[in-house]
């Protein structure tokens, strides 16, 4: 192994896909520290041309399996993860870019725990994600959770997404019951952009637990807010003609402020990762690049603390051999 080798900066990246984390991968490629990549996502045939499109670029890329809607496949992608570094496959990692994520045009669905798919998917996960990498983290590792201006209410959003309602954490993770008769597209479609939004102030307010956890080892934690980001596939279950607005007739409003482009978007969020732009910072919130504050209630104590006593509730079957694995590495490393 090279000095060079050593020096090049070991970074996970969820969602490499698509959309914005597509850009991240581009711009990890054309990154000049060279990092060696750990891509997670669920379509096997586009992570694989993934793993192509990084591998022609000249950088060691691992590929690992993950449906961030059921928290066994978080862990069995955990526990891959843990493995690669055991074997001395890959190194700890420098950077954790959390990207993946999902919003969904009513509240019915469930993942596969039972709890509800956005929040399934946006919180639960994420939770879990940031729980099971800490003991994989490099002494000082970096990682960026994915906010979202929907968590400042639906001015912040161009009305576009409903204003986020705070509940319970029981209720917020509750699905609706199927419908028992004629519903009305446009109040489901409510609920969902409702249920996003929730999820995503769930997030940010979750996300200054988190940081508070990494920080008593060295590590940091810092929220990435992308903007409006028009033309991604996060809305693909629209109905077609929807889709196809969103798709070709929204990108144009990226010359708005606090609206912008998945190229631009995902640049700065390498750079945040990577610490190009505002090194050393910890339970920050950068808004494209620009560094911000997160809503003055995600610092509410007692939600924060709820909340995260609920999700450790939730997550607990699907930690316990990895903390306890974790606590040996570590005690092995001394």
């Amino acid at each position: 192994m090279t000095v060079h080798d050593i020096t090049r900066p070991t970074v996970l990246l969820t969602g490499p896909t698509s959309g914005i984390g597509a850009g991240m991968l581009r711009h990890l490629l054309a990154h000049p520290s060279r990092p060696h990549l750990v891509l997670l996502a669920r379509n096997a045939t586009a992570l694989d041309a993934a793993l192509d499109q990084a591998r022609a670029a000249g950088l060691s890329a691992h590929g690992v399996s993950v449906d961030l809607a059921d928290l066994a496949s978080v862990q069995a992608a955990l526990a891959e993860v843990r493995a690669l570094i055991e074997a001395g496959t890959i190194a700890p990692l420098d950077a954790a870019l959390l990207n993946a994520g999902a919003q969904f045009t009513d509240r019915r669905r469930t993942g596969v725990q039972g709890h509800e798919l956005t929040f399934t998917v946006n919180v639960i996960a994420q939770h879990l994600l940031v729980t099971g990498l800490e003991p994989v983290l490099a002494p000082t590792g970096h990682v960026v959770v994915m906010g979202s201006s929907t968590h400042r209410g639906k001015n912040a959003s161009f009305n576009l997404v409903p204003d986020p309602q705070w509940q319970t954490p029981a209720e917020m993770a509750e699905a609706q019951p199927p419908a028992d008769g004629p519903t009305r597209f446009a109040a489901e479609r409510e609920q969902g952009g409702i249920a996003y939004a929730t999820s995503k102030l769930a997030l940010v307010t979750a996300a200054h637990v988190w940081a508070e956890r990494l920080v008593a080892s060295g590590r940091r934690l810092n929220t990435y807010d992308p903007g409006l980001v028009a033309g991604t596939g996060l809305c693909k279950d629209m109905p077609g003609y929807m889709y196809w607005v969103w798709k070709n007739l929204m990108p144009a409003m990226s010359v708005l402020p606090g609206a912008t482009t998945p190229r631009t978007s995902s640049r700065h969020a390498v750079e945040l990762a990577l610490g190009d732009a505002h090194p050393g910072l910890h339970d920050g919130y950068i808004e494209i690049g620009r560094l911000t504050r997160a809503e003055p209630v995600t610092a509410d104590a007692q939600r924060q603390k709820q909340l995260v006593a609920w999700l450790d509730e939730a997550i607990a079957p699907y930690t316990s051999a990895a903390s306890s694995e974790g606590a040996s590495r570590t005690g092995n490393a001394g």
